[in-house]
């Protein structure tokens, strides 16, 4: 107890220190906002603490169970020879078959380790969020600079446009510069409404006021995997905590079921009774309290019953063991699936840099020289211009994507990971067990 309120207090404290830091420094960075998101997070908080409370339950499933003391008093004696009986006092403890309570707490612990794997998958998945909503932030936020540039810019050219047409030149090219502003501002307030949305949820998954939100630091380019697929899929096999928790549920039906079978063995129940009597006998032992020692044992003889426990936990085993596979089916072609994604973008965020952004600005330039000397109108500048424009957002949409891309391998295949309890039961690996004949 007071270690689990030392930690909270150590997270409390690095929490205020860490918003300390951001309300003097200027912009926040990615790794802040995932830092600040397990601390402040209440999802991930709420885990912990169903956590803690799972591993709370392992030493009271393996303690016997609570003895229990009697007292019975005659209202009317029971006459004997050395005198009345005047009240009973019994003590008496129940003891589980054998293994009974050494499969308790294995259970225990499988059920403690499979929470607190659903606790640290919680962490990687917040922390892709975060990843995720802090990326398409600052992709909006960059658009909205850049639209807002470039509808400053197009306001500026209309008075230019005007005076040719005051001079003789097409109405027409008005028409489509008004056009162009009307479009340009359409698309600011959709990247403004995503902006203020992107904020919005990672407010909600940092705890961090809105408002200072409003400057990003520059995130740093993913680098390639160049890891062979098969490691990396070994890799969220051994790494993948969403699995091992579906490890240790199966072991914990496993533990179950031979919790079953020890059902059909009785318990035994030890006791000691004592008991008051009166001195009015003239007996020569008169007034001698007796004692008696007691051995009881339940009887398990309803072997229907037991017999029905002991398959509805195997095809409780059974369905867990199924549920894994095909978990881990659906992690490895998700893993497939987002390193592709990520080789794509990164493919991406190289083309457009190396070639398509600077001919788009060799464009622009050669668009400018050629309106200076009149050979082409402002309008070809402006298309030129939206090209450019729509280039440089879409190699920042790829640098989202790939930096999103490699938040979720860090969560299929992520190196932190808790020991696993010890025990005798059968661990799954990658490849389905065969199944039983007859």
């Amino acid at each position: 107890m007071y270690l689990s309120i030392d930690k909270t207090l150590r997270k409390l404290t690095y929490a205020l220190w860490l918003l300390s830091g951001l309300a003097h420094a200027d912009k926040l960075s990615l790794e802040q906002a995932i830092h600040l998101a397990n601390i402040n997070n209440p999802e991930l908080q709420a885990l912990q603490h169903q956590s803690e409370a799972a591993a709370a339950q392992i030493p009271i499933a393996g303690a016997l169970p609570d003895p229990k003391a009697q007292f019975t008093y005659f209202g009317e004696s029971v006459e004997t020879r050395t005198g009345p009986q005047e009240a009973i006092y019994s003590l008496s403890q129940t003891i589980p078959w054998l293994t009974k309570l050494h499969t308790r707490t294995a259970l225990a612990s499988y059920d403690a380790d499979s929470i607190a794997r659903i606790h640290e998958a919680g962490q990687r998945r917040i922390e892709e969020a975060v990843t995720t909503s802090y990326t398409d932030l600052a992709y909006y936020t960059e658009a909205v600079n850049s639209t807002r540039a470039n509808l400053q810019w197009l306001e500026d050219s209309r008075a230019i446009v005007e005076e040719q047409v005051r001079a003789g030149a097409s109405l027409n090219a008005l028409l489509r510069l008004e056009v162009e502003m009307e479009r340009s501002r359409d698309r600011l307030d959709q990247f403004k409404q995503q902006q203020f949305a992107q904020r919005a949820r990672l407010s909600a998954l940092t705890g961090i006021d809105p408002q200072q939100l409003e400057n990003l630091a520059k995130t740093d380019l993913p680098a390639p995997h160049h890891t062979p697929r098969s490691q990396l899929h070994s890799a969220l096999i051994q790494h993948n905590p969403e699995l091992h928790m579906l490890k240790s549920r199966i072991q914990s039906r496993q533990a179950q079921t031979e919790l079953s079978k020890l059902d059909r063995y009785p318990d035994i129940t030890l006791g000691i009774n004592y008991i008051q009597v009166g001195n009015q006998s003239t007996a020569r032992d008169a007034g001698r309290d007796p004692w008696n020692l007691s051995l009881a044992v339940n009887l398990p003889i309803w072997e229907g019953k037991n017999r029905a426990a002991i398959q509805s936990a195997q095809s409780v085993e059974r369905a867990a063991m199924a549920h894994y596979y095909n978990r881990l089916q659906q992690l490895k072609a998700e893993l497939s699936a987002t390193l592709a994604q990520h080789a794509d973008s990164l493919s991406r965020i190289q083309r457009y840099r190396e070639k398509l952004i600077p001919l788009a600005e060799q464009a622009l330039e050669n668009s400018r020289a050629a309106y200076q000397s009149g050979q082409i109108e402002l309008l070809e500048i402006i298309d030129s211009q939206r090209a450019l424009l729509g280039l440089q957002l879409s190699q920042q949409r790829a640098i989202a994507d790939a930096l999103q891309a490699e938040a979720r391998i860090k969560r299929l295949i992520g190196n932190s990971h808790p020991q696993q309890p010890t025990g005798q039961t059968h661990v799954p690996n990658d490849q389905p067990a065969p199944a039983k004949q007859g």
